[in-house]
């Protein structure tokens, strides 16, 4: 499981890009089969998964009080009770965060409602899940897109959501063969390779499938498949990264 810090820094640059480029708004909902698809091309299976999801909010001219009570309807509506968490109050300047975290051994949850400036008298609001979790049941994975989504979608009608499955190999592999593997998972899915990735013991690429019907639109493409691999020397392993539209996880 990735720290809070790093997970929390992913939600807001993740906030900030798609608000930026999103050109298409339908959810990704059913983004975990064909990543599915192409983790199984790498040999590697699907171990964890990462959710994160936001929206825009309709007022964002809110107090702590109300940030505090929509993080606490988001909580409940995850099932997760009041006492196994606390309230965390953030501000800096006129941004203002209200957020509360779970981690255990089941899942890591957070979720955060944040108030930014745009104007001298103008606010932004928005609103953060992340969620991610072992998993040895892939259609688990689609369910728990789908109740995110649903949470959200009763704060605003616009939802949007990054997914990444997280696998692994054994071991450091040969030469060209993480290249070869991420061509394989690209090419299961009837994907378009459109930028590659490559740095001591990682590689990455970047693409497209029509497959998945969310997008980002950057430099002028559709972007909406982020696939990674990286040798640990820790554990020995070669991790696997399958995200869409982007990865929002360390990897």
């Amino acid at each position: 499981m990735v720290s809070f810090q790093f997970k929390l820094f992913c939600a807001i640059i993740f906030a900030v890009i798609i608000s930026l480029s999103m050109m298409n708004t339908v959810p990704a909902a059913g983004s975990s089969e064909p990543l599915s698809a192409a983790m199984e091309a790498t040999g590697a299976k699907v171990e964890e998964f990462s959710i994160n999801a936001w929206v825009k909010l309709p007022n964002g001219n809110l107090n702590d009080a109300q940030l505090a009570d929509l993080v606490e309807q988001v909580m409940g509506q995850l099932e997760i009770a009041p006492q196994d968490y606390q309230l965390l109050y953030h501000h800096k300047n006129k941004n203002k965060i209200v957020q509360a975290e779970v981690i255990n051994k089941k899942f890591h949850a957070m979720v955060m409602a944040q108030v930014i400036p745009r104007e001298v008298t103008e606010f932004e609001g928005y609103l953060v899940v992340n969620m991610e979790a072992r998993t040895e049941d892939v259609t688990s994975i689609r369910g728990m897109q789908e109740k995110i989504v649903s949470i959200t979608n009763k704060f605003s009608s616009s939802t949007h959501i990054s997914t990444c499955l997280i696998g692994w190999l054994g071991g450091k592999l040969m030469d060209g063969e993480c290249h070869k593997l991420l061509s394989d998972a690209f090419m299961v899915i009837d994907g378009k390779i459109i930028d590659k990735l490559e740095a001591d013991h990682f590689v990455s690429y970047t693409g497209f499938t029509s497959e998945i019907t969310d997008w980002l639109a950057v430099d002028g493409k559709r972007i909406n498949l982020n696939m990674a691999m990286r040798y640990s020397q820790y554990d020995n392993r070669t991790y696997v990264t399958m995200g869409s539209p982007i990865i929002t996880r360390e990897y």
